[in-house]
């Protein structure tokens, strides 16, 4: 009786141990996926807040950097949850960072305008590729990993315009140096990976881990049957690829809640690209080429508000998290596009006096669309079982890239038409448009004169 009690004890002791062991590796694994969101986004919007710089000196329409940021991740997350499963997550993640990488470097030491382009195109199938891999390797982890993710996403949103605009505006370093420091982050990626807890991806789906250390006695048996139904288990359980049938029945699955992403992220970057780049103000304490810096700088902040709701209600009380969720996205969507349409009508009538108006707005949209992709990751990953989530997760960014992409290819012939309306209500031209008239700004410093 004594020795068995003992025995018990151990093995209490042991599971206290795996536990403990197990939360910290959670933990570990957790900050690994807040630095992911972190990193990739933080790089794929330094690019959207240098485009004024990276086309100055030019009337080529802001959107077209758009465009080529969105073009090639579009066509990346379109095709990657297809074939992504079968290439392991270290090349996937090593492969984001390379080309990433090497898009910056082309971006800041080439000086003609198309090159530039290229560079950017290059980054934005390292983010495409970065990002579906994130999501779809969430998955695996309890759905804390998939709010932390979030939670990094809106970090990345407001640290890169608040350094670009810091070091670009307020210290007067040249832009392609700001770009080129920002650049060499992404190696924390490998190290974010290489420092996770990936026993996870040994398993068939993220339960499987509940009852690790468990051991279990094989019963004999005659019936056939019974072996036969193990066997259909296992095949059904699995990990394995899934078939094109079960993607296009997820896809048609989640397809009524993929159009208010569409539209959400569509009226986001036409205000962003389009629309707000031709709302500067005289009396404004900043020129107009600032204006663009603080209009993303405040719309990203907000957005990173948005984005970290859930995760920071969790840390104080896990009930608020799971109350606070709002799965009505049609509804959120709508706030966007009730934003687009004020926007476009200050900018076509000129009716706002001041500046603080605009940067409340931008701030109040950023919020906007943060909760919205909090709600969205979330409203998707409890929607599908562990066999088709890791698919459902990498696809959602289908909807988002398909809205930017619209949005890039509306801006072409928005800005200029607002720009060129503009110059026929105000006696300077130069608070139509939020961009620097020197094609040397780019590696030069503002303290140098630009006009």
């Amino acid at each position: 009786m004594a020795n068995s009690q003992a025995r018990a004890l151990e093995l209490v002791d042991g599971d206290d141990f795996k536990e403990n062991h197990q939360e910290r590796e959670r933990l570990r694994t957790v900050t690994a996926f807040f630095i992911f969101g972190t990193l990739l986004y933080a790089n794929f919007i330094l690019v959207i807040t240098a485009a004024q710089d990276i086309l100055a000196g030019t009337l080529i329409q802001t959107s077209m950097v758009l465009v080529a940021s969105t073009v090639p991740n579009f066509l990346t997350v379109l095709l990657a949850p297809y074939f992504m499963q079968k290439i392991p997550y270290s090349a996937r993640i090593t492969l984001a960072c390379l080309l990433e990488i090497s898009g910056f470097l082309l971006l800041a030491f080439v000086k003609q305008v198309h090159w530039k382009l290229i560079g950017v195109g290059i980054i934005s199938i390292g983010f495409g590729v970065g990002e579906t891999t994130v999501l779809a390797l969430s998955s695996f982890y309890h759905e804390v990993t998939t709010t932390a993710f979030s939670a990094g996403t809106g970090v990345g949103l407001v640290i890169a315009p608040l350094y670009y605009t810091a070091m670009t505006t307020w210290f007067c370093v040249s832009p392609n140096a700001t770009i080129l420091i920002m650049a060499a982050m992404l190696f924390l990626m490998f190290v974010c990976y290489y420092a996770m807890d990936k026993k996870h991806l040994e398993s068939p789906s993220p339960l499987a881990d509940e009852h690790t250390g468990v051991q279990y006695t094989v019963l004999e048996t005659n019936d056939k049957g019974c072996n036969n139904s193990n066997k259909d288990d296992e095949s059904k359980t699995g990990n394995g690829s899934l078939s094109t049938r079960e993607k296009f029945l997820v896809i048609c699955q989640m397809l009524p809640n993929l159009l208010p992403i569409f539209i959400a992220w569509f009226s986001e970057y036409l205000i962003i690209q389009a629309v707000l780049t031709t709302l500067a103000f005289p009396n404004a304490p900043f020129k107009p080429r600032d204006h663009y810096e603080y209009y993303i700088f405040v719309l990203m902040g907000g957005e990173a508000v948005g984005r970290s709701y859930l995760v920071a209600l969790s840390y104080i009380k896990a009930e608020w998290a799971v109350k606070a969720k709002f799965p009505y996205l049609w509804f959120l969507s709508m706030i966007q596009v009730i934003h687009l349409l004020f926007f476009i009508l200050a900018a076509w009538y000129r009716f706002l006096p001041s500046v603080w108006i605009v940067l409340l707005l931008s701030f109040t949209c950023g919020v906007a669309i943060g909760v919205f992709y909090a709600n969205a990751t979330t409203f998707f990953r409890d929607r599908f079982d562990d066999r088709h989530k890791e698919f459902a997760m990498g696809y959602i960014i289908v909807a988002i890239a398909g809205g930017v992409l619209a949005a890039a290819l509306l801006g072409l012939s928005t800005e200029p038409l607002l720009r060129e309306h503009c110059t026929m209500l105000v006696n300077n031209t130069d608070f139509c448009f939020t961009r620097s008239k020197s094609v040397d700004r780019f590696t030069s410093s503002c303290l140098l004169t630009h006009n």
